[in-house]
């Protein structure tokens, strides 16, 4: 899939100081029958050696956010993960390599909330 807005990363040249913290950075993919949907980026992670985005459709996060639900958002939206390739974003259709990346992901937010808990 190809998208066709400006994905912000590490690599962006331009200043985000100003830009909302809670706002919601979106891509616009098209499928292989051109059918265009909006994606919210939740999270962008390297691992092994691949650049990932795992996203939702924007209408859920919408729906979610406008809830005001205090649940967990993974609960509640239908997750993708997307290999990043310059402006190409692909599905990760191997089940079992995104099992390990989402439990790479649980690490990290596990070891990001030990050391908040410290601070």
């Amino acid at each position: 899939m190809a998208h066709d807005e400006h994905v912000h990363g590490p690599d962006c040249e331009h200043d985000h100081e100003d830009e909302n913290e809670n706002e919601i950075e979106v891509v616009e993919l098209e499928d292989e029958n051109g059918e265009k949907e909006e994606f919210a980026i939740l999270e962008e992670v390297d691992f092994e050696g691949r650049h990932f985005a795992i996203m939702a459709p924007l209408a859920e996060v919408q729906a979610y956010s406008d809830s005001g639900s205090t649940d967990d958002s993974e609960d509640q939206l239908t997750i993708e993960i997307f290999e990043v390739k310059d402006d190409d974003f692909t599905i990760l259709e191997d089940e079992e390599f995104a099992h390990k990346l989402m439990a790479h992901l649980d690490e990290l937010s596990a070891k990001l909330e030990a050391e908040e808990g410290q601070s």
